[in-house]
C-alpha cells in the first residue's frame, strides 16, 4: 500500500512538472508576401519584425520568410505606410500595407520655409556624422551580376561605418558562386566593385567615388541652383505626419550643369523633428568602367535610416543597375543596432570578388538569422557548393 502511495505521489509530482512543457511556444516557419493595399503591387524592403526586433526585409518581389514561435507578435513596417501586426497563427498569407495619404493643400500647415526645413534636414545629417561618424555596424550584403552570359551571385556579412553613408565595409564572412553553364570562370574583373555602390546616399561623407557627384542633400546653395523641389505633408491612421520631398533636376541649367552626374529622388522626412527617414533617388549620368570602355549606367536605389544609436544609420540600402552590357542587384541590411564606439575600419580597395575569397566562409554566421529570402533568380544562381 505504502509503494502504491508513493507511485501515486511520484506520478502527481512529474505531471506538475511535466505539464508547463505543453504550453510551450512552437516555432514556425511563416512566409508571405507583402503589397500596397490601394495598387496590389508587391512592396519591396518592409521592414517585418519579431517582438520589436528586427529580423528580415522582403525581397524585391514583396517576398518574407522568417522563423518565429507562435506567441511572437510581428510587425511589418514601411516608411509612409501604416503598419499592422499580426500573431504568426492569424498571418495571412498577403499582407496589405496603406499607404499615407497627401493631405490637401489648404490644410497642410508648415511651420518653416522649405528652404529652412532642408537646411535643418542637412543640418541634422552633418550633426550626426560629426558625433558618431566612426561608429559600426553589422551587414548582411547580397548581390546579383548578369555580364553577358555570365551570372554572379555573392552573400556576406560586413562590418562597416553606417552613419549617414555606409564606408569602409569590411567583409567578415562570404560566398560566391558563377553560373558554370555559360563555360566562362568568372566574370570581368573590372563588373565586380560593386562594393563602392553602398557608399550612395543623398549625402554623402568619406567617399571619393560619390565625391563629384551632385547631392541634393549636400548643401544649401546646391540644391537651390540644381533642383527644383516640391514638398509635401503626408498622414497615416494614427496621424503621424510626414514631409515627402521630391527633388528634381532644373531643366533650365547650361547644358555642361545638365550633363553632370547628379543624384534625384524623394525623400520622406519626420515632420516633428525633421529627420531623414527615407530616399527612394536615381543616380544620373553615372559610367562604368568595363575593360578599356567607359558605359554610361542607370542606377536607381532605396534607403532607409533608422535612430538605433541617436544618429541617422543606414538600416537598409537596395540598388539596381544596368546598360546594354551589365546589369546588377544589391541589397545591404543591417543586422543589429549602431555601435556607440571607435571603430578601426580601413576601406577596401579590392574587388569584391578578392575581398570574399579572403574573408572566407563562416557557417554560423548564416545560422544566426534569417536572411532575406533570395527570389526564385537568386535561387537559380545560388551556391551549389561553398568555396
Amino acid at each position: 500500500m505504502l509503494r502504491v502511495r508513493h507511485f501515486v505521489f511520484f506520478f502527481i509530482l512529474a505531471t506538475l512538472v511535466l505539464c508547463p512543457l505543453t504550453g510551450q511556444a512552437e516555432e514556425l516557419t511563416l512566409q508571405g508576401r507583402v503589397v500596397d493595399a490601394e495598387t496590389g503591387l508587391p512592396l519591396p524592403y518592409v521592414n517585418v519584425l519579431v517582438d520589436d526586433t528586427v529580423r528580415t526585409l522582403t525581397n524585391i518581389e514583396g517576398d518574407f520568410k522568417l522563423q518565429a514561435d507562435d506567441e511572437a507578435g510581428l510587425t511589418f513596417s514601411f516608411v509612409g505606410y501604416d503598419r499592422r501586426e499580426f500573431k504568426p497563427k492569424k498571418l495571412p498569407k498577403v499582407i496589405k500595407l496603406k499607404p499615407y495619404a497627401t493631405l490637401m493643400q489648404e490644410v497642410t500647415v508648415m511651420p518653416m520655409t522649405k528652404e529652412e526645413l532642408i537646411g535643418r534636414i542637412i543640418d541634422s545629417l552633418k550633426t550626426d556624422y560629426q558625433e558618431a561618424g566612426k561608429w559600426t555596424r553589422r551587414y548582411f550584403f547580397r548581390a546579383l551580376m548578369e555580364e553577358n552570359t555570365v551570372s554572379f551571385v555573392a552573400e556576406a556579412f560586413m562590418t562597416a561605418y553606417p552613419v549617414v553613408n555606409v564606408r569602409s565595409a569590411e567583409v567578415t564572412s562570404g560566398l560566391q558562386s558563377y553560373d558554370k553553364s555559360s563555360g566562362k570562370e568568372q566574370m570581368n574583373i573590372n563588373s565586380s566593385n560593386i562594393h563602392r555602390l553602398i557608399e550612395l546616399a543623398p549625402k554623402t561623407y568619406a567617399t571619393t567615388f560619390w565625391k563629384p557627384v551632385v547631392k541634393p542633400l549636400s548643401a544649401l546653395p546646391t540644391w537651390e541652383g540644381f533642383y527644383k523641389t516640391k514638398v509635401e505633408t503626408i498622414r497615416g491612421e494614427e496621424g503621424k505626419d510626414l514631409y515627402r520631398i521630391t527633388f528634381s533636376w532644373r531643366k533650365s541649367l547650361l547644358p555642361m550643369d545638365y550633363k553632370r552626374a547628379h543624384i534625384t529622388g524623394t525623400a520622406y522626412v519626420d515632420a516633428e523633428t525633421c529627420r531623414l527617414l527615407r530616399f527612394d533617388g536615381a543616380a544620373n549620368n553615372c559610367k562604368v568602367r568595363m575593360g578599356i570602355l567607359s558605359v554610361p549606367i542607370n542606377i536607381d536605389f532605396h534607403l532607409e535610416y533608422d535612430y538605433s544609436g541617436g544618429v541617422a544609420s543606414v538600416s537598409n540600402l537596395a540598388i539596381h543597375g544596368s546598360n546594354d552590357f551589365l546589369s546588377y542587384r544589391v541589397l545591404l541590411f543591417a543586422l543589429d543596432d549602431v555601435k556607440a564606439e571607435r571603430g578601426q575600419l580601413e576601406a577596401s580597395e579590392a574587388n569584391i570578388i578578392s575581398a570574399l575569397k579572403a574573408a572566407g566562409y563562416d557557417a554560423s554566421e548564416w545560422s544566426k538569422y534569417d536572411i532575406i529570402k533570395r527570389t526564385k533568380q537568386e535561387e537559380e544562381r545560388v551556391f551549389g557548393n561553398v568555396p
